[in-house]
């Protein structure tokens, strides 16, 4: 496993949620700790420029998609991947409170 925490806590995510148990993909809290995941590691990047936050709302299924092929990058070493409109949309819902 890698030495970044990010891919580490990604690989976490992906192998106990995913492939033992495909049908906590879609629970409220691994959401939770995937978008949590994905809020520590934005806290963490220099993006020159900032994110556009302009963005529109994802869907439930394309967020759950879009963070299932984010973490799996993470899991697998690519940790510099971003997937700009997931962060938006993690940020504009955590911005409004609407994150839970």
């Amino acid at each position: 496993m890698s030495q970044d925490p990010f891919a580490g806590r990604a690989a976490d995510l992906i192998e106990n949620r995913l492939d033992d148990q495909p049908h906590l993909a879609s629970d409220d809290i691994w959401r939770k700790a995937a978008e949590d995941c994905v809020l520590s590691r934005i806290r963490t990047l220099r993006i020159l420029g900032g994110l556009p936050r302009h963005k529109a709302p994802l869907s439930h299924d394309a967020r759950l998609e879009r963070l299932k092929g984010l973490l799996q990058l993470w899991a697998n070493g690519c940790t510099c991947a971003v997937d700009e409109d997931l962060f938006a949309d993690i940020l504009n819902r955590q911005r409004s409170g609407r994150l839970s």
